[in-house]
């Protein structure tokens, strides 16, 4: 019974909701005009979901340490026989569906809720309708890129900063200020035998 629940969490719900938000992102943008209804089919956006649910799986245990890749990995050294159905809910199926659903739900609502709140055309209302996915997946990739590169100058300023002043945790090229005009220190005697 609890292989079955996780099977229908993590072969069933998770990949239909990357499915469909691929579908909402990336196809239905790209393939069908404003003046017309895209159609979604679930089974072919499980399908599509499943696949990008592997790669994404793959990418996440390839790369860096970081709490899914922990959870993923806690779950398969488990294995089927000592599966934990408590375990696998709370770190591993409730974050990933809360935010699937939440990046499905919250554009939907501002899209749908807030659009005619303005007070907008109806044709204005379709196109925000229709690119909202696109639109917030790039702002999502700008400030991922942002942040990045904000990291990496910081890193940047303290590697320059520590090599111009620090060596190791001693600081160096720092003369202290004396009181004393035109005194400078004397410079290092070397001893020659």
């Amino acid at each position: 019974m609890k292989t079955l629940i996780v099977a229908l969490l993590l072969a069933g719900v998770v990949p239909l909701l990357l499915g469909l938000l691929f579908e909402l992102v990336i196809v239905a943008p790209l393939r069908v005009p404003l003046d017309q209804t895209p159609l979604f089919y679930p089974w072919q956006d499980w399908a599509l979901g499943v696949l990008h649910a592997k790669i994404i799986a793959a990418i996440t245990l390839m790369g860096p340490q970081w709490w899914l890749k922990t959870v993923i990995e806690q779950v398969y050294a488990n294995g089927i026989r000592n599966i934990d159905l408590h375990f696998i809910i709370q770190k591993l199926a409730a974050p990933v569906i809360s935010v699937l659903l939440l990046s499905l739900c919250v554009p939907y609502i501002v899209a749908s809720g807030v659009t005619p709140l303005l007070g907008v055309t109806p044709e204005m209302q379709n196109l925000v309708q229709r690119r909202i996915y696109p639109f917030l997946l790039m702002v999502v990739v700008l400030m991922g890129i942002l942040s990045f590169q904000i990291r990496q100058f910081k890193r940047l300023y303290e590697h320059i900063k520590n090599d111009k002043y620090l060596v190791g945790q001693r600081l160096v090229n720092y003369e202290r200020k004396t009181g004393k005009p035109g005194t400078s220190p004397s410079p290092p005697q070397s001893s020659q035998e």
